[in-house]
């Protein structure tokens, strides 16, 4: 397997957001990778903070996923092979394995990232992109952040953007406080909301385009909006927090400054890539904007922290890979056991024993005889 990543690691949200993909546009990149000869088996994620291509077909693709990601992007290959990192064989694994439990993740211990992965893999399985080898690979890294998130203090007091978005509107002034949520019905805007309904002074008015995205808890501090009308909001909001998928901004700062009145601070959260809320707004008389990469300094706080527990966490990515390429070597022979046993039956065992000591490098040998007990 090969993997080819552009992350928070390597690039900025301005960068990263030129390689962004809608879970739409992402089904179509990928039965576009199957059409190519070169690729057997391909599942693409992406994220607010990553988009990667793992794939399984022929040595050396690398060349091609980079003029791929570089013509969706808009950019040469030359950019992408500067900012982009590669993994390939068991290194594309262990990566994989540590994207899915959050170790490699802005936040570290991150609890969103093991459902995008699952989704980008359940994607690819239903665009028949997915064969044994993608089917193992992504079941065993899905199975072994279970096992972290069991094991380890990892995503114990989880912290994700999320969360630190909602923080940042708790620490506004005391009392009680207006919320105007865009994308409160997506997935981490789901988040925010729960997290903000955890505190009783927050009231919450969440924008909505269909009636399916309306949300009802009973509490009474949930006022759902149409999105169209998020603007007539603007003025009694001492937060406004955007979390969408629009390739477009959700608030520009022209429409907000005839919305306002001066005088009053608010707080813009802005948790998408690309961004919803228009940089301008930051400039606006008593307006403070946050956006993705402001948050690298408390997934700082939060890693520091978290660090035993990241390092647990590794050894089980380890212990939990090596059983995984175990399995793969077994698969990979499995066309030629028999051929095996036809040629050493019969044959004396120390005969076998000797040609593997001289075969085998001592480490591998002393383990083969522990093995044998």
């Amino acid at each position: 397997m090969e993997c080819i990543s552009i992350s928070h690691k390597t690039a900025g949200a301005g960068l990263r957001q030129r390689f962004a993909f809608s879970g739409q546009e992402a089904e179509a990149f990928v039965k576009g990778l199957m059409e190519r000869e070169e690729i057997g088996q391909a599942v693409l994620l992406s994220t607010c903070n990553r988009t990667e291509l793992y794939v399984q077909g022929r040595p050396g693709v690398f060349g091609l996923l980079e003029e791929l990601l570089a013509a969706r992007a808009g950019l040469d290959a030359e950019s992408i092979r500067e900012t982009a990192r590669r993994y390939e064989g068991k290194g594309a694994v262990r990566h994989l394995f540590s994207v899915t439990c959050g170790i490699d993740s802005m936040v570290v211990g991150e609890d969103e990232i093991l459902g995008q992965v699952r989704d980008a893999y359940g994607r690819s399985v239903a665009c028949g992109a997915a064969g044994y080898e993608v089917h193992a690979i992504f079941q065993a890294a899905l199975a072994c952040a279970k096992r972290i998130k069991t094991e380890t203090g990892l995503s114990r007091s989880s912290v994700s953007v999320a969360t630190l978005a909602a923080a940042e509107v708790f620490h506004l002034r005391p009392g009680a406080k207006t919320v105007l949520l865009i994308g409160s019905s997506g997935k981490i805007g789901g988040t925010i909301l729960k997290n903000l309904l955890s505190r009783e002074e927050i009231r919450v008015v969440a924008t909505t385009r269909t009636h399916r995205g309306l949300y009802q808890d009973g509490s009474g501090r949930v006022k759902n909006v149409d999105y169209r009308d998020r603007y007539d909001w603007l003025e009694e909001a001492d937060a406004v927090i955007s979390a969408t998928a629009s390739p477009h901004y959700t608030i520009t700062a022209g429409r907000a400054q005839k919305a306002m009145k001066a005088g009053k601070e608010r707080l813009f959260v802005d948790v998408s890539v690309p961004p919803d809320i228009d940089g301008k707004i930051g400039r606006l008389p008593g307006c403070r904007l946050l956006s993705i990469d402001d948050f690298n300094r408390l997934a700082d706080q939060n890693n520091e922290r978290k660090r035993q527990a990241a390092a647990d966490a590794a050894q089980i990515v380890e212990e939990e890979a090596e059983t995984l390429f175990k399995a793969l070597a077994l698969h990979g022979a499995a066309d030629r056991i028999a051929g095996w046993k036809e040629r050493y039956e019969g044959r004396p065992f120390e005969k076998l024993l000797y040609r593997l000591r001289d075969e085998l490098d001592s480490g591998s040998f002393e383990a083969l005889l522990r093995a044998l007990g």
